[in-house]
């Protein structure tokens, strides 16, 4: 079907909609969300709004990090239909964590398994002039919800339909902002929305490069690029004749405690500063559970450069790129790119290897023999606003531009 295209639901007899997916999400009843008090305990967040789904099933909105609800998270990271460490307890705990971030999160908890067993989160925040919701999480990061695998179509239908509802009281239109094109999440969510009824566009598209095998060294350049890389060993041979040049890769707690403290070296303007105090808190968490590196460069017993990567079921994403100002000239960034190529080609735990959507490019990543189709996917929630999301559609084909 045809981004954009509307298809108007099948009707039951009784008048209730009914979805054409009828396996996943079945006959709706007439009943209405239903709003429910939540329940106050010492010490613990406080959901600003919570639902009961007319599906089964409870909708609730944090603004507040829900401790509690740490364990489930994680493990709901574990069983979604697409991998995203950006979404893990790490990531949300100290975004919502922000007074500055205005971030909040929406939860669906399956009531009819066990306890503390959760079907969907999305991290989102509302625009600064509130034409639109933005499903998002960490700085830069890549901002897919997750879903469990578990009947993932009705969740995603009970998220959009908990999200357009008056007691939420949230803008009718939602983006997901550079979604991996052919992801779990992109397919489904765009399966759903065609199945409601509801208008969307895909906007904003482009491509990305992966690392999942042996890299071409030459093959994937230009004329141009060739030329750069050349200029980037010249470079590379100055900066040896200044030192001893070495690599280093921090994995566990102790060796990236031990190298964040040297990374606040690199900090020493206003910008690097902002993005070195929202990571440190996400690293020392991702850290304890074995779910990081950092990867950096050394010129003598000074840090140079540092790269920033989220690891998770078999995925690592290049996250933040630091690099010492005065270095900058000397392509040390290209080079712990091209270190960190070799490395994580030889890492047994990873499978594949990207780019955050937010950070880069590199011309090292045009040696990665992979490459993704990346697009952000608008929906509107409530019928009659296709000139909005026309207008919320147009800002993000600006921004790709």
């Amino acid at each position: 079907m045809a981004p954009g295209s509307r298809t108007p639901p099948r009707r039951a007899k009784g008048g209730a909609p009914m979805s054409i997916i009828r396996k996943d999400l079945g006959p709706r009843p007439p009943a209405r969300l239903k709003s429910k008090l939540s329940v106050v305990r010492p010490g613990k967040a406080v959901a600003d709004l919570r639902l009961e789904l007319r599906s089964g099933g409870e909708f609730s909105i944090f603004s507040e990090a829900p401790d509690d609800l740490e364990p489930s998270i994680d493990r709901l990271a574990n069983q979604a239909i697409e991998a995203n460490p950006f979404q893990s307890a790490a990531f949300i705990m100290t975004a919502l964590g922000r007074n500055d971030a205005h971030q909040r999160l929406a939860l669906i908890e399956d009531t009819a398994s066990e306890a503390g067993s959760l079907a969907a989160l999305m991290g989102f925040a509302v625009t600064d002039r509130g034409s639109h919701m933005v499903a998002a999480t960490a700085d830069g990061g890549y901002h897919a919800p997750l879903i469990a695998r578990h009947r993932p179509m009705a969740t995603i239908d009970q998220l959009f339909e908990a999200l357009a509802g008056s007691l939420a009281n949230l803008p009718g239109i939602i983006a997901f902002p550079a979604l991996l094109a052919d992801g779990a999440f992109m397919r489904s969510a765009r399966a759903v929305a065609a199945a409601r009824g509801l208008a969307f566009r895909v906007a904003g598209a482009f491509r990305g490069r992966a690392l999942s095998g042996r890299i071409e060294p030459t093959g994937a350049l230009s004329q141009g690029e060739r030329d750069a890389w050349q200029d980037n060993l010249g470079k590379w041979e100055t900066l040896r004749k200044k030192g001893r040049v070495t690599y280093h890769v921090a994995r566990n707690p102790r060796e990236i405690s031990e190298t964040l403290e040297d990374l606040s070296l690199l900090c020493d303007t206003p910008e690097n500063a902002n993005r070195f105090s929202a990571f440190v808190p996400v690293a020392r968490l991702l850290s304890e559970q074995d779910r990081l590196r950092i990867h950096t460069l050394y010129l003598g017993e000074l840090l140079i450069a540092a790269a920033i990567q989220p690891v998770h079921l078999g995925a690592a994403w290049v996250w933040k790129v630091l690099v010492r100002p005065d270095m900058e000239e000397l392509a040390v960034d290209e080079q712990l790119m091209m270190r960190l190529t070799e490395f994580n080609l030889g890492d047994a735990n990873i499978a594949v290897t990207r780019v955050a959507p937010g950070t880069g490019p590199f011309l090292a990543e045009r040696f990665w023999p992979g490459e993704d189709g990346y697009a952000s996917l608008l929906v509107a929630l409530r019928p009659g606003m296709e000139r909005a999301l026309d207008s919320v559609a147009a800002s993000y084909e600006e921004k790709s531009a």
